[in-house]
């Protein structure tokens, strides 16, 4: 019979039953249930559940966003309240383990004495006894003489207090609070040095220090009412067992103070050693007092121990037999010289004056508290005294504070108050600050002049025609280049205490000439103050945002030593940067995606765009607007465009392929939003916009409203170039999308030719881009362009200017200056001795220079003005024929830039639609750009009636007409730009007012604001005067050169014709790429190919940046014409410079000899004129034959007079 079937326990089950037994939770009736819930979860899940309904209670809606927050912090809490929990169990069965004994000690056959009385010391504390021997180890019978045992004795039962009772020594009850930390009294000779003991060593090499010297034992008497009365040179300690006794007390005290770390109390239980030999003689000599004169080693001194001696004997007040030098005494051998102890210098603010003859003198200035507030939150602030004392101390001092640190706001105001620039001060000279762009100096002068309060009127600005300078002025902000001509004129700046050079990281090439002038001034001064004690040092104060001035401290040209840098705080506020996953070439579009989607998403702030020029600020301004119109109307036209010219976004290249037309949606929302979750529950942002441009051509009026607050419930949103990378605080400013991107004009020096490119920014422009956000709170910078390229494309720093730019005029200023060499000024960066030799080469074409190198008069007359030197020359020449008021309006006009505005900023370009049919509206937006540009051509034509050939002459027409009508108005409608000639207005006054000061022919000579316009005679003079400041910029047809370049194809337009220049205008390029070609904007492009000059006077060339679609294609080099010449009139122009030479008479012409001819020394003949550089060895061109006059000269042979 089978057995009966049994069913198998599952261990699982069991334990499973058991675990729920112990937590009391009833089985389940079901036995397969689909999941068992311990009831420590459930509770976790009430509770979590509770804390839930808690927090919703008020029955706001929340978000997907908050919900998920939630959950996490609720999860925190239950955590935490987990952890809170155990932490209270383990405490519940935590024990004392300050009994146990340590593992380290097994196998110990017995204890040492320190072993012992650590046991005992830790017995008492936890009030047991168990052998009973505590006593004995920590209290010890006092010893009595003889004579007092003797009369106690009978009276000794009868006491109730026994003289043998036990007695605690208690360090504590001395109430010494200085030596504390010595566990006991040290057993000193008789010579007051203090005895150590040598701990004996078990085994190895026995030392010979073992040696015992016997001491005679003195007997010491010990009275029952004596006071201990300090250290002397006996011991007052009776035997060895009580100094054990009184240590582990001590030990013990120190312990539990509270005033010592563990460290330092690990260093007093190891300065004075416990015997642990654990031998047998150790313990007698702590038990038997006869051993207390036993032989002891030869004393080791302890410079601490001796320290801590003397500090004890001067708390209670006792002298003792000798002092603590006894005790570190030590041979010396003959002339030994201590080494000086190695200390850290003094920070700059504490360090001694060097001059301790300078006296005291403040200004107080009284401000407001809400200026004082925000002037206390700026970091530089708290460097003050710092800043101050280096500026005291030192002629010349270098500051870097990053973005936002305050420094060229407060530094003056330092100085101010330290009594620059106050008349009765021993520093009555003026403040100068300078600042590369106009409209820093002047925000930066009603910002200080704000800040001031009492003293407003105390600060001024200066900038090109323009100023508030005053006979009260102590600050005066001003532009770098009006410094440099103050300094031209007065080398030792008698007017000035102070001069601080504001973003000198920009190395402009104005800041970089400043600080070497600066360097040899201060010099000047200082020895100038030396010989009178009325005229006083200079200080010059280089301040920058980075620490990039290595260029400066460590040129010993510009400074023999190195100037102290003072390093201040940057800006207190963080600035998260947020760079995109793949750069866009389109980067205006990008950032138009960019501030539509944050404007909804972002909480408030202003926005900040950095993009490179007026042009792209239009553009993008005009997307925006057309954009806030069609979210307010609600009226967004659908946009039906193919996917073939759709933008690939970026998140479907990460991602991969999209399944649905919904899942695309979520996948760009959620992706796109990700840029602008910036974790801050603020409130939402405003829903219009306020947008503003900043450039430098925009009027300074204009460009003052972006420091106004926007209207409300608006954001303000500024466009700008770089100008506002740096010197400026627009208030509000949270956000900051950066392009990444600038537009500089660079400078070939081997051909000249310049070219305005779009190129990457340094890393170091990168950083103050993004400090902009973080000026007046924590920002965001939106980079649009990925990491990657930031790291690869970007430099560290941007070139110095000096490097990209004719620097002719620098040379000019230098020679003006009696300096010879150029060559030996202490540039911060060199430009190379072949750039200054093409220069000093350029200022003898222009006769500004002789042969030798020296400055002519001609030349000390051209460093006068505020122009380049080749506008100098044409303004000399101007007063034949009464050109000189036409010469002095068109020289304004050609030393400022961009007075037409280009057509491409005018006329809208053409739009492509794919569609085959156009509706109205496209006809009508076509219409309006064709009337556009016809009304544009026309008004250029209206500019070219005096002549069709010259653009120089059409820029004189230009002015003219806008002095009889200097309206806004008037200018919208022919296409200038109003500001640029309001500064040609200001501009001719001024070379007006330097000509009739200067010249003393010219005193009588009076501005004339109307001018009728030129005859034809005074036309050709005019051409050729501007002929003769470029005399070497000159390009000739290339089909009419005498060697001319193989054409492909005939020209059909002007701006198609090839023109050799007289200097090569490339470098390692084929003989057809060589030619440069007429510009689209000049008047000649009009005319048609035959009607072109031979001969051209240009400006400068300009080369187009290569198109990135195809980078192997080589954009045409345009040359901007100034007019037209002949040759005659060119060699006419040539003649005495080094660009003309002749060659033999003609022979078709026998020379006629003048003189009485009996000698031949001077003549006069018929010779071809070849025009050529120097460094061609060529012929040159042939220019026509034209009759000189020729002198015999020894050594020379015939020479052209």
């Amino acid at each position: 019979m089978p057995t009966k079937f049994v069913p198998r326990q599952r261990k699982h089950k069991v334990l499973q039953r058991q675990k729920a037994e112990a937590e009391h939770i009833e089985p389940s009736g079901d036995s397969n249930p689909v999941e068992h819930v311990p009831a420590t979860k459930v509770q976790l899940q009430e509770k979590r559940q509770r804390i839930k309904d808690e927090l919703r209670q008020n029955g706001a809606k929340t978000s997907g966003k908050k919900a998920k927050r939630l959950e996490k912090y609720i999860e925190t809490k239950l955590r935490k309240d987990e952890n809170r929990e155990l932490i209270s169990r383990l405490a519940k069965t935590k024990s004392d383990t300050s009994l146990y004994h340590s593992s380290s000690r097994l196998g110990q056959g017995r204890e040492t004495k320190r072993q012992r009385l650590e046991r005992a010391l830790k017995d008492q504390q936890a009030g047991i006894d168990l052998d009973g021997d505590n006593d004995l180890i920590l209290y010890d019978k006092r010893a009595r003489s003889p004579v007092e045992a003797g009369e106690a004795s009978d009276d000794y039962k009868s006491q109730d207090i026994s003289l043998a009772a036990p007695v605690l020594l208690d360090s504590r009850s001395s109430g010494v609070g200085i030596g504390s930390g010595l566990k006991r009294p040290l057993d000193v000779g008789e010579d007051g040095i203090p005895i150590l003991k040598k701990r004996k060593r078990r085994g190895g090499v026995k030392s010979n220090s073992g040696y015992k010297i016997p001491i005679p034992h003195k007997e010491e008497k010990f009275g029952e009412d004596s006071e201990w009365e300090g250290f002397s040179s006996t011991s007052e300690i009776s035997n060895d067992a009580e100094s054990h006794v009184s240590e582990a007390e001590t030990l013990d005290d120190t312990l539990d103070t509270p005033n010592f770390t563990s460290k330092e109390i690990k260093g007093l239980e190891s300065s004075h050693e416990f015997s642990q030999d654990g031998d047998e003689d150790d313990e007698e000599e702590s038990s038997d007092n006869s051993e207390d004169s036993q032989e002891r080693i030869k004393p080791r001194s302890s410079a601490f121990k001796a320290w801590a001696n003397q500090q004890i004997n001067e708390a209670l007040g006792y002298q003792p037999i000798s002092n603590i030098q006894t005790a570190t005494e030590s041979s010396k051998t003959s002339g030994f010289k201590a080494r000086i102890a190695d200390q850290d210098p003094l920070p700059l603010e504490l360090q001694p004056t060097a001059n301790t003859l300078r006296k005291a003198y403040s200004i107080t200035v009284n401000r407001t508290p809400e200026i004082q507030d925000i002037r206390l939150q700026l970091p530089v602030v708290a460097e003050e005294q710092k800043i101050m004392e280096a500026i005291h101390n030192n002629n010349v001092v270098f500051i870097c504070g990053s973005t936002g640190s305050g420094k060229t706001t407060q530094i003056p105001q330092f100085l101010f108050e330290a009594g620059y620039g106050s008349p009765d001060s021993p520093t009555p000279g003026m403040i100068g600050i300078t600042q590369p762009r106009r409209v820093a100096a002047v925000s930066m002068a009603q910002r200080v002049g704000d800040e001031m309060c009492e003293y407003r009127k105390k600060v001024a600005y200066q900038i090109r025609f323009e100023g508030t300078v005053s006979s009260e002025t102590a600050i005066k902000f001003m532009t770098d280049g009006v410094m440099l001509r103050e300094v031209s004129q007065d080398i030792s700046m008698k007017k000035y205490s102070a001069i601080i050079i504001d973003e000198a990281h920009e190395r402009s090439l104005n800041t970089d000439i400043l600080i070497g002038m600066l360097s040899r001034v201060v010099k000047l001064r200082q020895e100038m103050a030396e010989e009178d004690s009325s005229i006083k040092p200079l200080k010059l104060v280089v301040m920058s945002a980075t620490l990039r001035i290595n260029d400066f401290i460590g040129n010993t040209s510009l400074f023999s030593s190195p100037p102290p840098v003072v390093e201040a705080e940057g800006r207190q506020y963080s600035v998260t940067n947020h760079f995109t996953r793949k750069t866009h070439h389109d980067y205006v579009q990008e950032a138009f995606q960019k501030i539509s989607k944050g404007h909804k998403k972002l909480p408030p702030g202003g926005f900040l765009v950095f993009l490179t020029g007026q042009s792209e600020i239009a553009h993008l301004s005009a997307l925006l607007k057309e954009k806030l119109c069609a979210d307010q109307t609600n009226s967004n036209p659908h946009v039906k465009i193919s996917g073939r010219d759709a933008p690939i976004e970026t998140e479907d290249l990460d991602l991969g392929l999209v399944t649905s037309d919904e899942d695309e949606d979520d996948v760009d929302i959620n992706l796109a939003d990700e840029d602008f979750e910036i974790e801050e529950d603020g409130e939402a942002g405003p829903a219009k916009m306020y947008i503003l441009p900043l450039y430098s051509l925009l009027p300074t009026k204009e460009q003052m409203r972006v420091f106004k607050p926007p209207p409300d419930g608006s954001r303000l949103i500024v466009l700008a170039t770089n100008v506002a990378e740096t010197s400026l605080t627009i208030p509000g400013i949270r956000y900051v999308f950066d392009s990444g991107r600038s537009k500089e004009r660079k400078y070939c020096r081997d051909t000249g030719v310049q070219s305005f490119e779009i190129g990457w920014i340094s890393k170091a422009s990168a950083k103050q881009r993004a400090g902009r956000a973080g000026r007046t709170g924590p920002g965001h910078c939106y980079r649009l362009y990925s990491s990657a390229v930031y790291e690869r494309d970007f430099q560290e720093f941007s070139e110095p200017e000096i490097l990209r730019m004719p620097i002719e005029g620098v040379v000019l200023q230098l020679k003006s200056m009696n300096l010879q060499h150029v060559v030996n000024f202490p540039f911060p960066t060199s430009p190379g001795q072949q750039t200054l030799a093409d220069s000093e080469k350029l200022l003898s074409y222009l006769a500004a220079t002789s042969a030798s190198g020296q400055i002519t008069p001609i030349g000390s007359t051209m460093s006068i003005f505020p122009l380049p030197p080749r506008l100098t020359r044409i303004l000399l020449l101007g007063h034949q024929h009464n050109c000189l008021p036409y010469i002095i309006a068109l020289v304004a006009g050609l030393s400022v830039p961009n007075i037409f505005i280009p057509e491409n900023q005018i006329v809208p370009p053409v739009k492509n639609y794919e569609e085959d049919f156009r509706t109205n509206s496209m006809q009508i937006e076509e219409d309006h750009r064709l009337n556009i540009k016809t009304n544009f051509n026309k008004v250029h034509k209206n500019f070219c009636f005096l002549d069709d050939k010259s653009d120089a002459i059409k820029l004189l027409q230009a002015v003219g007409e806008f002095a009889h009508e200097p309206t806004e108005s008037w200018c919208r409608k022919n296409y200038v730009n109003f500001k640029s000639l309001k500064e040609v207005t200001q501009l001719q006054k001024q070379i007006t007012e330097l000509l009739r000061i200067n010249i003393s022919t010219l005193s009588t000579l009076k501005y004339q604001e109307k001018l009728q316009p030129p005859t034809v005679k005074q036309i050709k003079v005019l051409k050729q005067m501007v002929a003769a400041g470029y005399i070497d910029h000159v390009a000739a047809r290339a089909d009419l050169a005498p060697n001319p370049p193989d054409s492909q194809r005939k020209p059909k337009r002007a701006i198609d014709v090839p023109y050799l220049t007289l200097f090569p205008s490339s470098v390692n390029r084929k003989e057809t790429e060589e030619a440069v070609y007429i510009h689209p904007s000049s008047p000649l492009s009009h005319l048609s190919p035959q009607e072109c000059p031979e001969y051209l006077i240009y400006s400068y060339l300009q080369r187009a940046p290569p198109n990135p679609n195809f980078p192997e294609k080589h954009s045409k080099t345009r040359l901007h014409a100034l007019t037209d010449i002949t040759g005659n009139q060119l060699a006419a122009l040539a003649k005495g410079t080094t660009l003309i030479h002749y060659g033999k008479p003609l022979k078709a012409v026998m020379p006629k000899v003048l003189g009485d001819g009996s000698i031949a020394e001077v003549r006069e003949c018929w010779v071809i004129p070849y025009l050529r550089p120097e460094s061609n060895g060529g012929m040159g061109w042939p220019l026509p034959a034209r009759k000189v006059r020729q002198r015999k000269l020894p050594g020379q042979g015939w020479v052209v007079e």
